[in-house]
């Protein structure tokens, strides 16, 4: 889910409320008010930002985690391989014991 998304859909939503609400009254405009959606739009605005460097962080970091299952994956064949080619060694080996045996 993206959060930035969200973020700006409570933004656009808070600000058609106020916009409405500010419509409906018959009273001058508050300047404390408008101060106060202001600040409410750059805290919104920042917020968004640091959801920005979130999701971008979370990409990197599944980025760097599918690489590492990746070489982990790679290295466990490996030794996989070298413990094949053990077993089959050790089968020669035997193999070549048995037949100096014979030879002796």
């Amino acid at each position: 889910m993206d959060y930035s998304i969200i973020v700006s859909v409570i933004a656009v939503g808070v600000s058609a409320v106020s916009l409405f609400y500010g419509i409906g009254r018959d009273t001058k405009p508050d300047p404390q008010q408008d101060g106060k959606m202001d600040q409410l739009i750059n805290t919104t605005t920042e917020m968004s930002r640091k959801l920005d460097k979130i999701a971008e962080w979370q990409q990197t970091a599944a980025g760097i985690h599918a690489s590492h299952s990746e070489k982990i994956k790679t290295l466990f064949n490996r030794l996989e391989n070298l413990e094949n080619r053990m077993e089959d060694r050790q089968v020669i080996n035997a193999a070549l014991q048995k037949i100096l045996e014979r030879m002796s």
